[in-house]
């Protein structure tokens, strides 16, 4: 499970920095989006908004908003969707892994969650922020918690 836990982490930073290091071909008109990834896209994310598609190499990067919630995923030539990070707060964690982060936390507040899915499986990152500074989590579906970070406020 540590590895897997692992892979994600992996795959969300390499996808993050994919973001900001690749130059990406625009297509928020959809003319360079086959029909096969516009057909997975709304299978699964029916009635999403603000939708701005980005091609990068073979694959399709998709930035929307459902559900007041900020999502991106990405997509192979396909229509396969290779992976999913959605930005929300604690109130949509799983109810274990709130449980968890609230026992072993009890005065910090979740500022942010981050929660990432790959086929191998979905892990979050929690930002939480108490009045010293910021703690980042990592979080697996089972709930086990790992400290990866902190800052503290400047004074």
């Amino acid at each position: 499970m540590k590895k897997n836990f692992l892979t994600i982490a992996s795959i969300c930073g390499i996808f993050l920095l994919s973001s900001f290091c690749v130059n990406a071909n625009p297509a928020d008109d959809h003319s360079t989006v086959n029909e096969k990834v516009l057909k997975s896209f709304h299978s699964v994310f029916n009635g999403a908004s603000n939708v701005q598609w980005a091609k990068y190499g073979d694959h399709f990067s998709v930035s929307f908003l459902q559900d007041q919630i900020i999502v991106r995923a990405e997509y192979d030539k396909e229509g396969n969707l290779l992976s999913s990070i959605r930005y929300y707060n604690a109130e949509r964690l799983p109810l274990n892994i709130l449980f968890n982060v609230k026992k072993e936390y009890a005065n910090e507040k979740i500022d942010v969650v981050t929660e990432v899915s790959v086929p191998e499986g979905t892990a979050y990152i929690i930002q939480l922020e108490d009045d010293k500074g910021w703690t980042i989590l990592h979080s697996d579906v089972e709930g086990n918690l790992t400290v990866k970070d902190s800052f503290d406020k400047a004074k």
